[in-house]
């Protein structure tokens, strides 16, 4: 089989007009093509970023321009190119014109014929072209439709309304088409409803016929040995005798048999030996075997991992059941968090921005990541990069916050996505759980008319979620966990999972939407939190990537423009009010910002841990931004950690200590999330006041449990400390080479009677970067260093100092900098001088 790549250069040209002086401007900018006004465009890529490049289109992360693009994801456009097709190519084949990540209404003529339409982003369209071709120079035209002018005609046929959540910036009726919902806005993102082409445009010439998809069951059986079976999905275009192999670590199968024209699945069978299973982050190494399969003279490899994995829902005495994933007979404690598209703009969707938001994941200590049904299935590269670092994926589909259709047509249509998408991904040992949507069974509760119409919408869920996604997985996936909604109690159980905290998995937001202190964390006892979150303000280096200098004042138009959720600078700012002494500058802003909710999160984190194993999760939302924007990611837009992030590599380590009052009571806990007993633990409890003097320490020896928690202490606050706000806690944990450390305030922050640190640093020079050691007078708090627009990474950051005990921090810039540049750059912040005017 050959195939002809489509990618590269395209011409591009719009087919209708929503605002005459942009269209006229695009015909006055652009260069003429024969006949046709043109501009390039490159394919795999996106309408808006080939517009961008010609500079048709403002930046639409900067100031307020997102609103002056919306009219691009209004219009309807075209993409032509022209290719050669040689006759032996042609001479006894079938063509096929396949086109991936195709996004969304597209109609594909062929030298001025139909050959096509394809109507699902996420669907692999694969057209017959044979007859369309011709010897020599070939014209291909892709005319897309905007996917709001499709929505709207589509819910207007409708015979009742199918509401969904709307934000600041909205594309109209987003839940009747299939497409990445949040490219029509969302409370963290643009509304850049974005067109093309974002994978493989090519055409494969069949002499024989096609490897579809390759698919493989593993069983284990005694010891180290597995029993596979190797399923290969082949369109065949005429009769032939071919040759099947495939071959797995040491175990191979081979047979010759007969094809016959149209789609059969083909299958082997053969065991391995001596496999070394794949085990998640943390949990030992993420082992990789290739698979290669033959039909003919057409090969497919990729890579598969032997592990199994469950989830355990087993029910207690209290009436509620258990959420915990087990991996190769182990119960692991999920720690991670929630993933959306990493740009608005699918062009840049690159490898190495995926490997490094990956690695950042590993770098934190996180062993799950939450793909989350608002955004899209991902390339292969995520997938592929989530095996190797031993991610592990909760998959949702690709539906959210909202009501959908359950008509005939539509629920075909999602019916070839889920048996494509699933097939697909059916052999990343990563992916541990399909999960049917995100809030979809709670949304059914947020709007009038499906509270009034209830058992319409309920009908209309169920049809969606177990009449065709649930019932395709335990089809096409039967050995991986099934989970039909997030929030759920899980299947066949319909519980308000968003308020009962007994089973299942909970989203959160009491803290957040509610406005409630974050004490709120301790109110309940989750079994599996899959969603929770506190927002913050990116830094000043990303803020000064959108906001002009004149802007950048938390109530200016653009900083409120780049905050998407409608109340998410007011929770910010009461917060502030609430915790802390008012920042004094725009910068001290941003920095409390980004250390309140790293407080926020690491509150819950570290309860939910100490409850182990009655809770086995916490993903907190979320990784990533797709623009420059306040959220609630730990990783600004440009790849930047924010504090939260520095702080989860502390919270989600394998053995650290964790100490928090609650209910008048200092509770001190230990994890150990290897499978030995680590012996003879010192943990010591140590007070101080905040001008250094020490009040006496408690110490505790005790063996750490296997993959467990252990509760070292709970103190009465008031037998420990006189008075609260001016004494704090470091709790330590020694042993062996392990040294760990954690501290306690007693009272608010805006309480504590600080003294000033009077911090001071050196910098040297060391191999791949820098060492900066910094110093205080008197204890320091939530000390952070920023580089401001130098990029690089710190090795630890937002840490607490003491005088006897000088901490040294490496920073690895990106590109090459002088001593002198990051010196001038370099800015420390830290809890007590944000509140208070530099003397």
């Amino acid at each position: 089989m050959e195939t002809l790549s489509l990618s590269g250069e395209w011409r591009l040209s719009p087919l209708s007009a929503m605002d005459t002086e942009k269209y006229t401007r695009f015909f006055a900018d652009s260069s003429t093509d024969g006949r046709t006004t043109t501009i390039p465009c490159k394919i795999p890529g996106d309408i808006h970023t080939a517009l961008l490049e010609r500079q048709l289109i403002p930046n639409p992360y900067y100031d307020t321009f997102e609103l002056d693009t919306l009219w691009v994801g209004k219009t309807d456009w075209k993409l032509a190119r022209k290719f050669p097709v040689t006759a032996d190519q042609l001479q006894g084949s079938v063509a096929l014109l396949n086109l991936i990540m195709a996004d969304t209404f597209i109609e594909i003529r062929l030298n001025g014929t139909r050959a096509g339409i394809c109507h699902n982003q996420f669907r692999h369209w694969s057209f017959d072209i044979t007859r369309l071709l011709k010897v020599g120079e070939n014209l291909v035209e892709l005319i897309f439709t905007s996917a709001e002018k499709v929505a709207v005609r589509k819910a207007q046929k409708t015979e009742y309304m199918h509401p969904y959540s709307e934000y600041p910036t909205s594309s109209k009726n987003r839940n009747m088409i299939r497409k990445a919902q949040c490219h029509g806005g969302w409370d963290w993102g643009p509304n850049i409803l974005a067109l093309g082409i974002y994978d493989n445009i090519s055409i494969d010439f069949m002499p024989t016929g096609r490897i579809e998809a390759v698919t493989t069951q593993l069983r284990p059986q005694k010891e180290n040995t597995w029993d596979v079976e190797v399923s290969i999905v082949y369109r065949a275009v005429r009769k032939a005798q071919v040759t099947v192999a495939a071959h797995l670590k040491d175990g191979e199968a081979s047979q010759s048999l007969t094809v016959k024209p149209g789609i059969q699945t083909l299958r082997l069978n053969f065991q391995c030996q001596n496999v070394e299973r794949w085990w998640p982050a943390g949990h030992g190494s993420p082992i990789l075997y290739p698979l290669i399969v033959n039909v003919g003279d057409q090969s497919v490899e990729k890579r598969i991992g032997f592990r199994t994995v469950e989830i355990i829902r087993k029910k207690d005495k209290s009436g509620g059941s258990a959420m915990t994933f087990r991996v190769n007979g182990k119960d692991i404690f999920a720690k991670g968090v929630n993933w959306i598209p990493l740009d608005a703009l699918p062009s840049r969707l690159s490898r190495e921005r995926y490997a490094q938001l990956l690695q950042d994941c590993v770098s934190a200590n996180m062993n799950m990541i939450r793909l989350w049904g608002g955004g899209m299935y991902e390339k292969d590269v995520f997938y592929d990069l989530c095996d190797e670092k031993g991610l592990l994926i909760w998959h949702d589909f690709m539906f959210a916050c909202a009501t959908y259709p359950s008509d005939p047509e539509f629920l075909a249509d999602v019916e070839e996505e889920i048996r494509y998408q699933v097939t697909r991904l059916h052999d990343h040992p990563s992916i541990a759980l399909w999960c049917g949507s995100n809030e979809n069974l709670g949304a059914i509760t947020w709007y009038e008319e499906s509270r009034k119409n209830r058992d319409r919408y309920v009908v209309d869920y169920d049809r969606l979620t177990e009449g065709v996604i649930g019932r395709l997985v335990r089809e096409l996936d039967p050995d991986r966990p099934w989970w039909p909604t997030s929030p759920s109690a899980g299947p066949g159980d319909w519980s308000d999972n968003w308020h009962a905290d007994s089973k299942g998995d909970m989203h959160y937001w009491t803290v957040w939407h509610e406005g409630k202190s974050f004490d709120a964390y301790y109110d309940i006892r989750p079994r599996f939190v899959s969603e929770f979150g506190y927002q913050s303000f990116p830094s000043l280096s990303t803020v000064k990537t959108y906001a002009a200098e004149g802007q950048r004042n938390l109530t200016s138009p653009v900083m409120e423009h780049h905050q998407k959720n409608e109340r998410g600078n007011a929770i910010i700012l009461e917060n502030f009010a609430r915790y802390f002494r008012f920042p004094t500058s725009f910068e001290n802003q941003l920095y409390l910002s980004q250390a309140q909710q790293a407080l926020a999160i690491r509150t819950a984190v570290e309860y939910w841990r100490s409850l182990m194993p009655w809770c086995m999760g916490a993903l907190y939302w979320q990784l990533n931004d797709n623009w420059p924007v306040a959220s609630w990611s730990s990783i600004e837009y440009s790849g930047k950690w924010k504090l939260l992030h520095y702080a989860a590599a502390r919270f989600f380590a394998p053995i650290t200590p964790i100490a928090y009052v609650k209910d008048g009571f200092l509770k001190v806990f230990v994890t150990n999330e290897g499978d030995a007993v680590i012996p003879d633990a010192e943990i010591t409890v140590k007070l101080r006041r905040f001008n250094g003097e020490k009040v006496p320490s408690r110490i505790f020896r005790t063996n750490l449990g296997a993959n467990s928690v252990t509760e070292i202490c709970s103190l009465p606050l008031s037998e420990l400390v006189a008075n609260p706000r001016d004494t704090f806690a470091y709790v330590t944990l020694s042993v062996g080479q392990i040294y760990r450390e954690t501290t306690v305030l007693f009272a608010l922050p805006k309480e504590c009677q600080f003294e000033e640190p009077v911090i001071s640093l050196q910098v040297a020079e060391v191999s791949g970067g820098y060492a900066i050691t910094l110093r205080c007078k008197n204890p320091a708090f939530w000390v952070s260093l920023d580089a401001e627009d130098i990029t690089g990474r710190f090795s630890d950051n937002f840490i607490d100092l003491r005088p006897t005990a000088p901490r040294t921090i490496q920073f690895t810039p990106k590109e090459p900098c002088s001593h002198d540049q990051l010196i001038r750059h370099l800015k420390i912040y830290d809890l007590y001088s944000s509140g208070r005017e530099k003397a």
